[in-house]
């Protein structure tokens, strides 16, 4: 039977969920082409489905049990082989095999979870994610391909399967993924929350009254607040800080007693758990000692003026690249492209 690809149309659906009792988790994503039963099965004919850039989290059965880290697929699933003997039923009725016909896609940037999410913690909100599969199974027509099993005699439990489709609302109901959303996000967004303090005195901006440009603008001052508070801070320090963001691939060059120090600067309005970069601040990085100041959690108000703000800091900073994750592309456009107004 043919997968059920009922994410294809939306592309925030890039969460997938590996369970397995692997050592080597976030090495790859590796699972037989067919069943003990020499049938095809669709927990392993899911690995062929991922694509660069899309994010399995791992259900480690071994520590846990939960979800302890996750990764980003970095190419194509590709035929190959593997040498495997599965957990279940059939599994348990044969001795190891050879090599057989495998799926595989590769992986990269296993990162841990600060925060695991543990399967205690998904009982607890076992009613949250029954209502939210249901809701699911009513809009989708077909099998879900679900990462959990759900029912009135059994608490929660990872479902009987080796690759499961994360729903995207799963992910953005817990607050321990924070990291994991802003890391597969393609267009930076930061909702802002009102400010419901008594003393406040000024109306924060809610993203949903700002077109493209207003959001522009906004994006605009947050990033100048943010490096005038590095720059007046190192000032007062002694420092020669010059902003030469306009022109250099890093954001302020630092100069006192004939030393220079390199500084990239990015500011939000969010809690920041992944940040956006380009081609060019990443090679500048990977070969100029670089110091990376976020200043997150900005307020921002209805005049676009800006105050408060939490500082973090890495010094010689260097971004691995097997940790970075795709949200772009960039396509050369073929040259056979028809010139001018396509007809009817």
């Amino acid at each position: 039977m043919p997968v059920n690809k009922w994410w294809r149309h939306d592309p925030n659906e890039r969460y997938w969920l590996e369970i397995t009792n692997r050592e080597d988790i976030g090495t790859n994503l590796l699972a037989p082409q067919v069943n003990d039963r020499g049938e095809a099965y669709w927990s392993y004919a899911l690995v062929r489905e991922v694509r660069p850039g899309d994010l399995v989290l791992h259900w480690d059965k071994n520590h846990g049990p939960g979800v302890v880290g996750y990764s980003h697929v970095r190419g194509e699933a590709f035929a190959s082989t593997i040498t495997w003997q599965s957990r279940g039923t059939y599994g348990r009725q044969r001795s190891a095999s050879g090599p057989e016909a495998a799926w595989e896609a590769p992986l990269s940037g296993y990162r841990r979870l600060k925060h695991p999410v543990t399967q205690a913690r998904l009982r607890e909100i076992e009613s949250n994610i029954q209502a939210l599969r249901d809701h699911l199974a009513d809009v989708v027509e077909g099998p879900l391909y679900f990462p959990f099993a759900l029912s009135a005699t059994r608490p929660l439990r990872a479902a009987q399967g080796y690759l499961t489709k994360l729903p995207r609302a799963l992910v953005e109901e817990l607050p321990e993924l924070l990291e994991l959303r802003q890391t597969a996000t393609s267009e930076p967004h930061e909702p802002e929350a009102p400010d419901l303090s008594p003393s406040s005195s000024a109306k924060l901006v809610k993203s949903s009254s700002y077109g493209r440009q207003r959001d522009a603008k906004r994006r605009q001052a947050v990033e100048r607040y943010a490096m005038d508070l590095v720059l007046d801070h190192y000032r007062s320090l002694g420092y020669e800080a010059e902003d030469v963001g306009d022109h250099s691939p890093w954001d302020i060059t630092l100069r006192r007693d004939g030393r220079e120090v390199h500084v990239e600067v990015k500011g939000s309005t969010t809690t920041r758990e992944a940040i956006d970069l380009t081609e060019g601040e990443v090679r500048h990085a990977e070969g100029v000692p670089t110091l990376l100041i976020v200043i997150d959690q900005i307020e921002l108000a209805s005049n676009l003026r800006c105050h408060g703000g939490r500082w973090r800091t890495w010094a010689d900073w260097a971004p691995r690249r097997e940790e970075l994750v795709a949200t772009a592309y960039r396509y050369p456009l073929p040259q056979e492209g028809h010139h001018g107004r396509p007809s009817a």
